[in-house]
């Protein structure tokens, strides 16, 4: 779900607002949530799945998942192994 402008204003708001210790429990909390997404993306892949990815000057990639870990997937191409961010991943 993506927050919509006023949810956005609002958040803003609220962290403007905080001190010291609340920082860094919204902090920890922002950690969290990126960590659920991490695990969420890679436990959907599966080893010997077709996935494609595009690297950061542009270029698409396209290989096979050798090995699934808690953040990242290891992909095998035909220049080698990647270790990608789940979330970059798509299947191909």
């Amino acid at each position: 779900m993506k927050l919509s402008k006023i949810e956005m204003t609002k958040l803003e708001t609220l962290i403007n607002k905080a001190e010291g210790t609340d920082v860094s429990v919204i902090i920890q909390m922002i950690k969290s949530k990126q960590r659920n997404e991490q695990f969420k993306a890679a436990s959907s892949f599966q080893i010997g799945q077709a996935v494609s990815f595009t690297t950061r000057i542009g270029q698409k990639i396209i290989g096979e998942v050798i090995k699934v870990n808690t953040k990242n997937i290891k992909v095998k191409t035909s220049d080698g192994n990647w270790n990608v961010t789940a979330s970059l991943l798509k299947t191909a």
